[in-house]
């Protein structure tokens, strides 16, 4: 096995994947990460070169491996450079090991359809494409590349997240690859690559279109999730609302001649107990926000009316209409997530007096701001410039902080976080 052969195999594994990986969530220092694992692959490579050499080996075909030496130094050579990309992806992109194994999976379906288009080529021609055609062979690199971005990636995911929710999808994928992959090996090795090649192209193009429709389907369901979600907040809002207004219409005249009664009222404790009275039917009142953007206007009531049942403060200054570009379902995340998050902080306040969050929305100068301030106790843990979410539900919290960041960034936004006299600010940045 030639060096050519070796560090070929490795560049057309490590395109698809990353096609595929780019658009993911990436861990601290992702191109350094990602550089070791390469040069991980490339020791790997020699030293398979040197074993091949040891057994006598030099060629550059499957077909030329005829013993049972070869075949297996070929197989743990398989396994290694498949276990390096799988680390690999585990490392640098924010997801688990399963999904490591899925995007692999995904990957090498379509790094085999292009190496099977080659045989197929080659056949035809009589001659390697990847040592006599290099402009073909370049051709069929980049295609996996786009492919994997521009078919799989760009399509499936969601906010920097591949939704997948199954075992059983990663499992089935994974071992229909195996099998492709060991009928693949078979068939080269009886020389008959070029009609393995057709059936396995097939199943390949089968498992992904397959697999990016189920990923497709579990965006639109967590779409709808949210506006299913949405729409209930509204149809509550509307309630509290008119809830609301009948509360201060039945007790305007009664709270006339209470606010009379008061200043000649004598006894304080019973003066208390009037004014807390009061304050309970005018509170739903003023938890309606208006801002003149009714999702807007949503969310703020929504968070408003659970701030309230927490004691906590929460203060408003929103031009809603500064807004009205976002889509709703970012917009309902976005707003909804920090807010939940402020609201989080304050919950670990023990001192009801010191709980608050404040919100701004305005336009300054032709530059949209978005601020919320919240107080927080403790220490805040932070990766890649970004806080650790304490939450354990991320899909039912909107993926955390890295949602909103990846909201933001959707509409070249910019987003800063900054914690100093115990106050977390999140400042979010539109430019015209």
């Amino acid at each position: 096995m030639n060096t050519t052969f070796n560090i070929g195999y490795l560049l057309e594994m490590l395109l698809p994947v990353l096609g595929i990986c780019i658009v993911l969530n990436k861990h601290k220092h992702p191109i350094l990460k990602g550089a070791l694992c390469v040069a991980i692959g490339l020791i790997v490579d020699m030293a398979i070169i040197w074993i091949f050499k040891l057994l006598g080996y030099e060629g550059s075909e499957f077909s030329d491996v005829n013993s049972m030496s070869n075949y297996f130094v070929l197989l743990i050579w398989f396994m290694a450079i498949w276990l390096i990309v799988i680390i690999g992806i585990y490392i640098v992109f924010e997801v688990t090991f399963q999904e490591a194994l899925y995007l692999f999976a995904v990957s090498y379906a379509i790094e085999h359809i292009f190496y099977c288009i080659r045989e197929l080529v080659s056949f035809a021609s009589g001659s390697n494409i990847s040592d006599n055609h290099p402009v073909l062979y370049s051709i069929c690199l980049i295609a996996s590349f786009l492919l994997a971005y521009l078919w799989f990636a760009k399509k499936t995911v969601m906010n920097g997240k591949y939704l997948i929710e199954t075992l059983s999808a990663t499992g089935a994928t994974v071992i229909i690859l195996i099998v492709v992959w060991f009928f693949s090996l078979v068939a080269s090795f009886n020389n008959i690559g070029h009609i393995h090649a057709i059936y396995a192209i097939l199943s390949c193009l089968f498992i992904l279109i397959n697999q990016r429709a189920q990923l497709i389907n579990e965006n639109e369901k967590q779409k709808f999730k949210i506006k299913e979600q949405l729409w209930k907040d509204t149809q509550i809002r509307y309630q509290f609302s008119k809830d609301a207004m009948a509360v201060v219409n039945q007790h305007y005249h009664d709270m006339k001649h209470q606010i009379n009664a008061l200043a000649s009222m004598e006894n304080d404790e019973k003066r208390r107990g009037i004014l807390a009275e009061m304050e309970n039917d005018i509170a739903v009142y003023d938890a309606v926000v208006r801002t003149g953007n009714e999702l807007i206007d949503t969310v703020l009531t929504e968070k408003k009316l659970i701030c309230h049942s927490k004691d906590i403060q929460m203060s408003c200054i929103a031009d809603g209409m500064q807004l009205k570009f976002m889509d709703e379902i970012d917009l309902y995340t976005l707003l909804g997530n920090a807010l939940d998050n402020a609201i989080e902080a304050n919950e670990k306040i023990s001192e009801a007096s010191k709980r608050w969050i404040s919100i701004q929305i305005q336009n300054k100068k032709g530059i949209v701001l978005v601020e919320i301030i919240n107080p927080f106790t403790g220490t805040i843990k932070m990766k890649n410039g970004m806080p650790v979410t304490s939450k354990t539900d991320r899909l039912n919290h909107g993926y955390g902080t890295q949602s909103i960041k990846n909201i933001v960034e959707k509409y070249n936004g910019q987003m800063i976080i900054k914690t100093e006299n115990e106050k977390y600010l999140l400042r979010i940045i539109f430019t015209d």
